[in-house]
């Protein structure tokens, strides 16, 4: 029968633990001035959440492909990015989305042919603009 070695045959090393308690700190607080970004679905649409603070930092996107890009950029970046113009976007997406909902109602339902025809008319600028709206939401 082979005899197995009971003890330890290498040594403890040593570590500085002061250096590996400085480089752990480091590591730490860079991760905290990133921030911490998640995704929560709302009605209408879908927030994006600093997870630390609880601070909505994008409210009402409109798709969730959108919100999980944007998500995916706000955590991989270094450095705190400014969301002010993109919510003004999203806020100019919803206005026409109802303008065009209350434009439809009214050449549903009016008898006038004047509004019916101003009603028409606002509506193609109101998809031109939404879908303008749209296309610098996708292009965050």
């Amino acid at each position: 029968m082979i005899k197995l070695a009971t003890r330890r045959t290498n040594k403890n090393k040593k570590f500085n633990k002061p250096h590996i308690a400085n480089k752990l700190d480091k590591i730490a607080n860079n991760i905290a001035k990133r921030g911490v970004y998640i995704v929560v679905k709302t009605n209408p649409g879908f927030n994006i959440i600093n997870y630390i603070t609880k601070e909505v930092v994008i409210e009402n996107i409109p798709f969730s492909n959108i919100a999980n890009t944007i998500n995916k950029v706000l955590n991989e970046s270094k450095e705190k990015l400014s969301v002010v113009n993109y919510q003004s976007h999203i806020d100019r997406y919803y206005k026409h989305f109802n303008d065009i909902q209350f434009y439809k109602h009214t050449i549903r339902t009016s008898k006038d042919i004047t509004k019916v025809f101003s009603a028409g008319c606002r509506l193609q600028d109101s998809i031109h603009m939404m879908n303008t709206a749209r296309e610098y939401i996708r292009h965050f």
